[in-house]
């Protein structure tokens, strides 16, 4: 396991420079002038600051050398500075970053705590009623937009009945803990602090759960489509034969042999949940990486871009990685097979 673990990390350099080039060529394509979006109206009235400014970022380079620049600075752990904030981009990404670890986080959990047991029922109780509801809430769950779902919730359970909290990871005037992990929930508890704990997880519940129904209704459905191939094996009816109860069929036999494929949407999803929360962060205010990409993208700020897209192509492959060793430790002839 530990050679496929080492030549699936060294399939991450190459995956990571063509993301690099891509992403470079995609973002040198768009028609904006960065400095032009950063100056403002001085950009047309003093050129030579904008000159200034291109010589400082490196834009008046031909796209070549910008390019090889940019990996070399790269492999330092150098992100480049931000054409907007001004800061490194690797500064940035501390900071926001461990928000949307964690709002992704809780948004997984309450995905597969709730889609488990219903795909499992809805696959045990095929064609009856719950079954249908569930078929049906999911596909809703699917196919709703979630920056609307998110404006819908605010408007219910902020503005009108009270229950949540505003904008932000913690109530206004409350201090973070001391940073360790930069996930207030986990900081909170190393710190002793369980009222802070608390109130993370009270800022997060909503912004949480409305960034989990899409995967909700994702998990869901594959695992009653995992489960009904399951249920009709033989040996399920070897077992009940032998006088096992349904419940422990179910869990210890049924669910065993069909949560693989299970377990490979969870990591697609928990992949999407980190790089697809750019409306819900911008909506509930949340200050992860969504929405720092979301300002980027409005001012045209190329670092920024670039360092966001290469922290999202690293979670996704490192997901994967883990999804594949997951495998290993559920499936011994998968294990055998790596080994």
């Amino acid at each position: 396991m530990w050679t496929f673990t080492f030549r699936r990390l060294l399939l991450l350099i190459p995956t990571l420079i063509g993301i690099t080039l891509i992403t470079f060529a995609v973002t040198r394509s768009i028609p904006t002038d960065p400095v032009a979006a950063t100056i403002g109206e001085q950009a047309a009235e003093h050129p030579e600051i904008v000159a200034v400014y291109r010589a400082k970022w490196g834009l008046d380079e031909p796209l070549p050398v910008q390019y090889l620049t940019y990996l070399r600075n790269l492999v330092r752990g150098d992100f480049g500075d931000s054409i907007y904030t001004h800061r490194p981009v690797a500064a940035d990404l501390a900071d926001y970053l461990p928000a949307t670890i964690e709002l992704a986080t809780v948004a997984i959990i309450i995905s597969i705590l709730i889609s488990l047991p219903l795909g499992v029922l809805a696959a045990r109780f095929r064609g009856g009623p719950f079954d249908g509801l569930v078929r049906t809430v999911t596909t809703i769950g699917v196919s709703m937009p979630i920056f609307w779902l998110a404006l819908v919730a605010i408007n219910i359970f902020y503005f009108h009945l009270h229950l949540v909290p505003g904008q932000g990871r913690l109530d206004s005037g409350l201090a973070p803990p001391p940073t360790v992990t930069g996930l207030y929930t986990i900081d909170g508890l190393i710190a002793g602090d369980f009222g802070l704990v608390a109130n993370a997880l009270y800022h997060l519940a909503l912004p949480a759960f409305v960034l989990a129904t899409w995967s909700i209704g994702l998990i869901t459905r594959v695992t009653r489509a995992s489960m009904l191939a399951v249920l009709g094996q033989d040996f399920l009816r070897t077992a009940r034969s032998k006088g096992a109860r349904e419940p422990y069929v179910l869990v210890h036999h049924a669910v065993e042999n069909a949560i693989l494929p299970v377990i490979t949407v969870m990591g697609l999803a928990f992949g999407d949940l980190l790089a697809g929360s750019v409306m819900t962060e911008t909506i509930f205010g949340w200050p992860g990486i969504g929405r720092y990409a979301y300002s980027a993208a409005s001012h045209a700020d190329f670092p920024a871009v670039m360092g966001v897209t290469l922290v999202v192509a690293i979670s996704y492959t490192i997901v994967n990685l883990a999804v594949d060793l997951a495998y290993a430790l559920i499936d011994p002839r998968i294990r055998a097979a790596m080994s």
